[in-house]
Order: structure tokens, then sequence, then C-alpha cells
């Protein structure tokens, strides 16, 4: 009886050796599937990070042409223009419909901006900032108003009708009290003047 139970002891253990030996090497190649997928997140995590770093410099480039290509430079613009300002509407007191004005105006770009130097007699009235999409030249001048005068806000809109003529208004907003509107017809003077500022 003693050797039956010997040897049923000793058949247990082969099993359970057994069975632990086949439990280990299961482990051993559920470990080594584990590394493979680890080791095949880690390429996509890769690939991904790289993916991104594309995407973020095409969106760079892209945002790039973008305001570059809103930019347009057109040197029929630059230069001394005679403008001649006629009022067409007004609530404002002091100035009436038919009233005509005329200014030179020196066009010049400054960055990706069109600066316009207003002279009165060669003298510096006033300076407007815009800038030219193709088809339109927009400028505005904004100044605050003294003690005793109202903030002033002046927007000029001007159409390119050929390379020595351009037509448009010029918008007069006195804050919370009127407003003017002048027809523009500008003329490109071919001679420059000496300016005084």
């Amino acid at each position: 009886m003693k050797r039956v139970i010997l040897m049923c002891l000793v058949f247990s253990f082969t099993l359970l050796g057994c069975d632990i030996n086949r439990r280990e090497k299961e482990v051993e190649r559920k470990t080594v599937q584990l590394q493979q997928k680890e080791e095949e997140l880690q390429a996509r995590e890769l690939a991904l990070t790289q993916k991104e770093a594309e995407l973020a410099t095409l969106a760079r480039n892209v945002d790039s042409t973008r305001q570059d290509s809103s930019f347009i430079y057109d040197p029929r613009l630059i230069g001394l223009w005679s403008v001649t300002m006629t009022c067409t509407e007004t609530t404002c007191p002091g100035s009436a419909v038919g009233d005509t004005k005329t200014e030179q105006w020196e066009l010049s770009y400054q960055g990706h901006h069109i600066l316009a130097r207003a002279l009165v007699s060669d003298t510096l009235t006033r300076v407007y900032q815009g800038i030219y999409t193709g088809n339109t030249l927009e400028l505005v001048e904004e100044r605050s108003g003294a003690p005793a005068q109202p903030a002033t806000r002046m927007i000029v809109r001007l159409r390119l009708v050929n390379s020595s003529t351009m037509e448009g208004q010029r918008e007069i907003v006195r804050e919370g009290e009127c407003k003017i509107i002048y027809a523009l017809q500008m003329n490109k003077q071919q001679t420059r003047t000496a300016l005084k500022n």
C-alpha cells in the first residue's frame, strides 16, 4: 500500500510538473506576444507622431500661403495722385451737397499695407493706411477728438479704373453727431513734386 501511495504521489508530482511546465511555456508565449504588440504599438505611435509633424508643417505652409496671397502689390498705385472730392451726402452742419475739395495724395507701400499721405498746398494734413485686394483699395484714418471735438473716423474705398485713374468715396463719421460722404476722382500725376512734411 505504501508503494501504491508512493507511486500515486510520484505520478501526481509528475503530472503537476508537466502542468507547471505547460503553464510556464504558455506564460512565455503570451509574454512574447505582448512584447510584439508593444513593439507594433510603438511603431504606430512613431508613425502617427511623424504624420502629425508633417500635417502641422503643411498647415503652417498653407497659412503662410494664405497670408501671402491676401497681399497684392500693384505698382500702378504708387505715386502722387490729384484728388477731387465732391460732397454727395451730408448730415453735418457747415457742409453742403456739391461742396468740392482738392488734395494731393502720395501713395506708397509700407510692408503689406498701403500708406496714403494727404497733402494740401504741399502740407501733410492726414495719413491713411489700408490694403489693396486686387479690385478695391480700402484706407482708414481714425483719430481721437480733442476735448471740444468728438472722435472722427474716415474710411476711403477706391477702385482702380485704369493705370492713371481711381474712383470711389470717402466717408467721414463724427461719432454721435453726423456723417459726410464724398465722391472721389483721382488722377495720377506724371511728375513728382517736392513735398514738405
